[in-house]
């Protein structure tokens, strides 16, 4: 039987509760937080950046929420949809070069989701325009690229499981 996958119709933003990111200091697995309502539209929460290897901290407050949906990074508002964390610029922790792309995931979750997406061999059609399927690159969406995508989603997981 052929793996299904049934839109769920989520945005990226659903999976921005927490980015597991590289530390700058010690390039370790670290954690990007929100000490309040994870939504980039909520203002005045605060944004921790804990690194438990070296300790190093970082804490920032958007008093507005201009925001930015760009794979490049932009300094002083928040940006969606980069292989960075929305609120410090740091890189994700959670990336691979796959078919000579990037293939990158916020946390886990986020992980778990695109690995559903791209094994399922039958998927749904007309996606939400804003959903995670919907905006997808085709290169991850291709069948031709299908062991290749989930191969390098196996070394993520693994790597997200290390220490």
């Amino acid at each position: 039987m052929k793996k299904n996958f049934k839109n769920k119709h989520r945005m990226l933003e659903s999976f921005g509760y927490e980015f597991l990111v590289a530390c700058p200091n010690c390039n370790s697995k670290s954690k990007v937080i929100s000490l309040g309502e994870h939504s980039p539209h909520s203002t005045g929460i605060t944004k921790r950046f804990v690194c438990l290897n070296c300790g190093m901290t970082n804490d920032i407050r958007f008093n507005q929420s201009i925001i930015s949906y760009s794979s490049k990074w932009n300094e002083g508002i928040i940006n969606i949809g980069g292989s960075f964390d929305w609120y410090f610029g740091y890189p994700l922790y959670l990336q691979i070069p796959c078919c000579g792309q990037t293939l990158w995931a916020y946390n886990l979750e986020h992980l778990e989701y695109l690995k559903n997406y791209v094994q399922a061999e039958l998927r749904e059609d007309h996606p939400y325009y804003l959903s995670v399927e919907s905006r997808l690159p085709l290169w991850m969406k291709s069948a031709k690229n299908r062991d290749a995508v989930l191969k390098a989603i196996s070394k993520l997981e693994k790597k997200a499981n290390e220490n």
